[in-house]
């Protein structure tokens, strides 16, 4: 496998680590930003190279003024908005999300995060002893935790796939999962873009594979709103969670659960409160006193980044985070010297990737304490922030791309993990 990875690549392998830290004329391959300025448009500290807008997101200037504005009108009449007006206020929001994503509106409910997204289908299943719930060892873990959460009480079981890296193709990924169903598997949940290793799993043939053996999928689509072009109605899935803040740049605290018509009936809220059994999205819309502000901002954020005056447009971002993310990989896989964990071609990329960091900087060898500290230690003298991850017993770090990184910075990240590999090697002797 690692031989057909290798093959898959349009530039020879180099030793970046053999011969010093990448050359930052390296930074002509990568593709050109969609237009100038666009770092301006956003919140971000323009000292610090911000590679992890997969984490929490980042918020446009524009929609930050968005959201201040519907703060100040819900207080200013916080009974009226609240009390009298809050389904009213939120049907655009969720008329314009339903139209982004291709859902019903009425299948659409807001939560503040996709983990709760998740918790509002599993806590809410009737599951028996011996039930099985199938996911693969991607799983982010705030949803591998609810897992066994609901299965302990219920004496359920939760089955993990394993999905070898490196992986070949969709397809391996499939049969991987395949095997794993049981006459007793009850529910498949499966990313559509995993966290931890930023892998486009294939969820089309998936639901499709699961539709044919009467078996239900939750998709855990955490990051895909924004980064991938979607229609949820058709993808057919019986319940998809996914994040709003993140790839779609909403603030904070706006996200959704999606479910099918057949199965809305047994899913509430992570807040069951006044409209209990009265309709789907009447009942996420009501969950008690909160700020509804960041989902009001939703259509703002999905104007913003489909403003072609900025030189922006949803297509044109996400081809163009794409093929940034397919060159980042392709970039620091040569500069490392290390294997790719995915082909190089970005079949299983989508606005990020994962790569494995060079063998100074692996556990074993003891330079870092914890992967923690590592990413640290990258923020504190690099200014770089980018998340490392601990994944298969190895340390990688999962670089995103967004509109207004440049290729620049990724060439400054290859600089310092060089960096800090050859002070490792140094006090190793």
């Amino acid at each position: 496998m690692l031989t057909t990875l290798a093959a898959m690549s349009s530039t020879p392998a180099v030793t970046g680590l053999d011969r010093g830290i990448p050359s930052p004329t390296s930074v002509s391959c990568g593709p050109a930003p969609l237009a100038p300025g666009l770092a301006g448009e956003w919140m971000l500290d323009p000292q610090i190279d911000f590679l992890n807008h997969g984490s929490f997101g980042a918020l446009p200037r524009r929609v930050a003024t968005a959201q201040d504005r519907y703060r100040a009108m819900i207080e200013a009449r916080p009974i009226e908005m609240l009390g009298r007006r809050c389904r009213e206020l939120l049907g655009p929001a969720r008329a314009a999300v339903s139209s982004f994503v291709g859902a019903r509106p009425e299948s659409l409910g807001f939560v503040s995060n996709a983990t709760g997204a998740v918790n509002s289908v599993l806590r809410t299943m009737e599951l028996r002893p011996g039930d099985e719930l199938l996911t693969t060892d991607h799983v982010y873990n705030a949803v591998r935790q609810t897992m066994r959460f609901v299965a302990e009480r219920a004496g359920a079981v939760v089955i993990e796939a394993p999905v070898p890296l490196p992986i070949a193709s969709s397809t391996a990924i499939l049969d991987q999962v395949l095997e794993r169903i049981t006459t007793r598997t009850r529910l498949l949940v499966i990313d559509h873009v995993t966290s931890p290793t930023a892998l486009r799993f294939p969820v089309e043939a998936l639901i499709a594979a699961c539709r044919q053996r009467n078996i239900d999928v939750l998709v855990d689509g955490a990051h895909a709103p924004g980064m991938l072009r979607l229609d949820l109605d058709s993808l057919g899935a019986a319940f998809y969670a996914a994040n709003l803040h993140k790839w779609t740049c909403a603030p904070k605290g706006a996200a959704f659960l999606s479910v099918r018509a057949d199965c809305a009936a047994a899913v509430h809220p992570p807040t069951v409160s006044h409209f209990l059994n009265q309709g789907f999205d009447r009942e996420f819309d009501w969950q008690g006193t909160r700020d509804i502000s960041a989902w009001l901002s939703v259509p703002d954020a999905i104007r913003f980044m489909d403003d072609t005056a900025l030189g922006l447009g949803w297509s044109r971002v996400i081809d163009h985070n794409h093929r940034l993310a397919v060159w980042v990989q392709q970039f620091l896989c040569n500069a490392w010297n290390v294997t790719p964990l995915s082909p190089l071609d970005g079949e299983l990329l989508g606005s990020m990737a994962t790569v494995r960091l060079p063998e100074p900087l692996q556990p074993k060898q003891g330079a870092f304490d914890s992967f923690e500290a590592l990413q640290l230690a990258i923020y504190e003298g690099h200014r770089i922030e980018v998340p490392v991850i601990e994944w298969g017993g190895h340390w990688h770090v999962r670089p995103c791309c967004q509109v207004y990184n440049r290729a620049e910075q990724y060439v400054r990240l290859a600089e310092a993990i060089g960096t800090l590999a050859q002070q490792a090697r140094q006090r190793a002797g």
